[in-house]
């Protein structure tokens, strides 16, 4: 006689299955998560580091300009490179194209750059008060912020809208995106705070003369050498090709480097030691004002930050005029 299963029994054995393997899944996922933590938080934090405060030329000159899209950009894919010259009181400035609002309102792109000044101040061992100001930009204000006690280090927030990873943009932004605008789908972009219209032509130039103000003889952007939709966030790519383009303009002696971003994760992890500790600590100077950063070990943000910092890639540089870097 063949013995038949009840089917409520048969059901309740597949689902019991299909629990347990999501079980042991989710056990390895944690697991892993935890190991990786480990391998970051076992390094000392060790006190604060003291930079080098060296008084700032006037102008402040020969110095490096950072152009990225979003708040964490510089942190993740531009350093050790840009927390070594903060620390060796080298002139420094970083521009945020987008709000990096991610759609969340004003509150969040605010604490977004709370999170930047406080990683800036923290890599300089200074106190986290800054100056505002205008750029000097014509035609459209740009908000620039200075560090009071380093004040070789500055930012700028230029607040255009994220656009999403794809660059199709959000609807509370009417679809408007940095890579919509370098394709020729809008002919516009307004920032979050309705300061100011760019076009691309006008996008172009104030970065042109942004740099030109300056005076940098290192700029360091992100990744033009990837096409759109091929890894990395469409916000890194339009802004990469942006600050591209913007540098043919900018004729002084200089080399511009770009950056990889998402890909590098398949890379080999290279920043390590004193490098990593000084990168983890900026970075977690940010992510305590990022409501959506989660970086506990049981957070997939956890691995993914992590498998960031633990890499810096120059994926492609160019040279104007006779600049010999002394360590990009």
């Amino acid at each position: 006689m063949i013995k038949r299963r009840h089917p409520a029994r048969r059901t309740s054995a597949r689902l019991a299955r299909t629990l347990g393997a999501f079980g042991i899944l989710g056990t390895l996922w944690f697991t892993r998560g935890v190991l990786i933590s480990i391998a970051l938080v076992s390094l000392p934090l060790g006190a604060t580091p003291v930079a080098v405060q060296v008084a700032p030329a006037t102008p402040c000159t020969a110095g490096a300009m950072q152009i990225v899209a979003h708040e964490d950009d510089d942190l993740l894919f531009q350093s050790p490179d840009l927390a070594m010259d903060v620390l060796a009181g080298r002139c420094v400035r970083t521009v945020f194209l987008t709000a990096g609002d991610a759609a969340q309102g004003e509150t969040y792109w605010r604490s977004r750059e709370t999170g930047s000044l406080a990683a800036y101040a923290q890599m300089a061992g200074v106190a986290d008060r800054w100056s505002s100001s205008d750029a000097g930009s014509p035609d459209h204000p740009v908000r620039l912020m200075t560090l009071t006690a380093a004040p070789q280090v500055s930012v700028i927030f230029m607040r255009l809208p994220d656009g999403n990873r794809t660059g199709t943009g959000m609807v509370v932004h009417s679809y408007q995106s940095l890579r919509r605008l370098w394709d020729g789908d809008i002919s516009a972009i307004d920032p979050v705070d309705g300061s100011a219209t760019y076009t691309g032509a006008s996008l172009t130039s104030t970065l042109t003369d942004l740099m030109t103000r300056f005076h940098p003889t290192t700029i360091r952007t992100q990744d033009w050498t990837i096409e759109f939709r091929h890894g990395d966030n469409a916000d890194h790519t339009a802004t990469a090709l942006f600050a591209r383009q913007a540098d043919h303009g900018y004729r002084s002696a200089h080399t511009l480097l770009a950056y990889g971003g998402y890909p590098m994760w398949t890379r080999l992890p290279n920043v390590t030691g004193p490098d990593l500790k000084v990168k983890k600590n900026a970075f977690l100077a940010y992510a305590a004002h990022d409501r959506l950063l989660c970086l506990e070990p049981w957070c997939p943000g956890d691995i993914v930050s992590t498998l960031r910092l633990a890499r810096q890639y120059v994926v492609a540089t160019e040279a104007t005029g006779d600049v010999t870097p002394s360590r990009d």
